[in-house]
């Protein structure tokens, strides 16, 4: 029993001595977490202040794309065929979408836009007197938004910057510049395809002229179970429904030329906020744990010193 009483003294009289080396060394303690915390506090006003800006991107009206649809019901893969149980139509808007989201995320295509532009000179020259690319700058930063909530944005994009790029500005000039080129890069897509169907008609119009069949011919003659495969079967349209077909086509071909599908693009112009702002009063009060900690280790160091 003496024994344990002794060692809790030992303790006893340890920590005393402890508390008592605390106290006469509070200067050093009080030192050195007012520097680590004063360098926290600097550090952070050293980072540069990040902001976020955010854009809403509306699919175009299907309506607009409305005269470039085309349909030959003589052909069984048409979604608008009886016999296609589908019978969908494809949504033109939703493929417009679709490039024109790969070109706005398209690192190549903004550094294309910086380049071209001379209303973020300013910026340019930042990013070359610290050897940064825009690629770079913007790589981690640029995204299309989730949506967390029961509304879905389906087109809602974020741009996380520094005070050196005016980012509202970026985003609604860059989704307008997007926009010219994806509706030169889509009108080649539809031009493509009506000219495709133009071609089928051509040649379907000389069979008929061949053939001599001026109005069309009733499906139902054909012998039963024949299959009748395109382009060749359209000449059972006759000369005159393909001449006026082959002139509606070419009437939009032409239109397509000069079509600019002119809509709101923007439901919500880039709005510019701050993202992540520093908080100086939180890295001082780290500054300041982190001296205490050093603090007492220094405070222990020279007490294993002075004992040996």
């Amino acid at each position: 029993m003496k024994k344990v009483n002794t060692y809790l003294a030992d303790n006893e009289i340890d920590l005393r001595d402890f508390i008592k080396n605390l106290w006469k060394e509070k200067i050093l303690i009080l030192s050195i977490s007012i520097v680590c915390g004063l360098f926290g506090y600097f550090y952070a006003l050293s980072i540069p202040q990040q902001f976020k800006s955010e854009i809403i991107i509306k699919n175009p009206p299907e309506q607009i794309f409305e005269l470039y649809k085309y349909y030959n019901p003589n052909n069984p893969n048409n979604p608008n065929n009886s016999n296609n149980p589908s019978n969908i139509k494809t949504n033109i808007s939703d493929q417009f979408n679709i490039v024109f989201e790969q070109n706005f995320l398209s690192l190549d295509n903004l550094e294309r836009f910086l380049e071209e532009s001379k209303d973020f000179d300013n910026f340019k020259r930042y990013l070359t007197s610290r050897n940064i690319s825009a690629k770079d700058y913007i790589a981690n930063n640029f995204d299309k938004a989730k949506s967390v909530t029961k509304e879905t944005i389906p087109n809602k994009y974020f741009l996380n910057h520094t005070k050196e790029l005016d980012g509202a500005t970026f985003l609604n000039k860059y989704a307008e510049f997007t926009r010219k080129k994806t509706i030169v890069e889509f009108k080649n897509i539809l031009k493509l395809s009506l000219q495709n169907i133009y071609n089928n008609h051509q040649e379907a119009l000389e069979v008929a002229i061949k053939v001599q069949l001026e109005i069309p011919f009733i499906k139902n003659t054909l012998n039963f179970g024949q299959v009748v495969t395109e382009p060749e079967a359209l000449f059972y349209k006759g000369t005159k429904v393909l001449t006026s077909n082959i002139n509606h086509i070419a009437q939009r071909l032409t239109k397509l030329e000069n079509d600019q599908f002119d809509y709101d693009f923007i439901l919500q112009k880039s709005i510019t906020a701050p993202y992540k702002p520093i908080v100086s009063n939180l890295y001082f009060a780290l500054g300041l744990m982190l001296g205490l900690f050093l603090s007492l280790g220094v405070i222990f160091f020279k007490s294993i010193l002075n004992n040996s």
